[in-house]
């Protein structure tokens, strides 16, 4: 019975083990929570709405840079190991990104609780990890999602970037005021550096990098710098601060049961070595 517990209990504490390491290293997902007609993520950001404090314009970029860096920031990464001129490493970001991702509206490819959404932004990883370079599927999103994709994989390619919020529409600005071809080279209020940020457009295909659509050349909108986003409301638990500490906590129980057990084992084994068994009485004297 003592084998069969101990055999059972050294499982479990291996299935624990791997439970820990699978925990760190999982596929990245998000919860999503409705309120008020409103679908909001781990970090409280509304996901259907690009303004206010909750809004997802900046805010979303902040899940994928820093601390909360994954896949779209190490894309970022290997083009910068892979590129030693940053005009050329700026170029072939672009091309990538318009390789493998798709326009598309959100009514026709988002569903939450099988509702169509008429808004919605995915973070840059969200993003990432739905393209496959292995089978040719592509991720499709708009153009809020497109532009967070980039700003990410810019900023872990070294190059400064800026989200921007124009009329009825979202793109990217990285500063590069060494690239030649560009059409405008922007002045970002409050930068200090003059003019020197270009434009990037990924919703389509063959869009240059540095070119501005016309419909945005008077300059009518915002930009905001990723270096100035600070988190927007509560940051979910981590994985280090919640999903570890159970199976930490449960591998320590385990671990001191199994101590108590063999403590107990060898006491018993103890007890049973000293016990005194007093000597047998001797034999009756023979008859006369």
């Amino acid at each position: 019975m003592l084998k069969t517990q101990k055999g059972f209990l050294i499982l479990l504490l291996i299935c624990l083990f791997f439970m820990s390491f699978s925990s760190c290293y999982g596929f990245p997902s998000s919860e999503y929570t409705q309120k008020s007609g409103y679908w909001y993520d781990d970090w409280d950001i509304n996901r259907n709405n690009y303004s206010g404090r909750n809004g997802y314009l900046p805010n979303l970029a902040y899940e994928t840079l820093g601390d909360n860096k994954d896949l779209a920031f190490r894309i970022g990464e290997s083009f910068l190991n892979r590129y030693v001129s940053k005009t050329e490493r700026a170029t072939a970001i672009l091309n990538y990104v318009q390789t493998w991702t798709e326009y598309g509206y959100d009514e026709e490819n988002v569903f939450m609780n099988g509702e169509p959404q008429d808004e919605w932004a995915w973070n840059a990883d969200e993003t990432a990890y739905r393209f496959n370079e292995n089978t040719g599927v592509v991720a499709i999103g708009d153009c809020e999602d497109l532009a967070f994709l980039c700003a990410t994989i810019y900023t872990g390619a070294g190059i400064e970037a800026a989200i921007v919020d124009a009329p009825g529409h979202v793109a990217l600005l990285i500063w590069l005021p060494e690239y030649a071809n560009a059409d405008s080279y922007w002045d970002i209020p409050d930068d200090n550096r003059g003019s020197g940020w270009i434009w990037v457009e990924a919703t389509g295909g063959s869009n240059p990098l540095g070119w501005t659509p016309p419909d945005y050349d008077d300059g009518n909108w915002s930009a905001y710098t990723i270096g100035d986003i600070e988190p927007i409301g509560d940051e979910p638990v981590s994985q280090t601060d919640f999903d570890l500490i159970l199976p930490i906590i449960a591998v320590g129980v385990i671990m001191l049961v199994l101590l108590l057990a063999s403590k107990s084992r060898s006491k018993q084994k103890r007890n049973y070595q000293n016990t005194y068994y007093p000597p047998p009485p001797p034999p009756p004297p023979p008859p006369y």
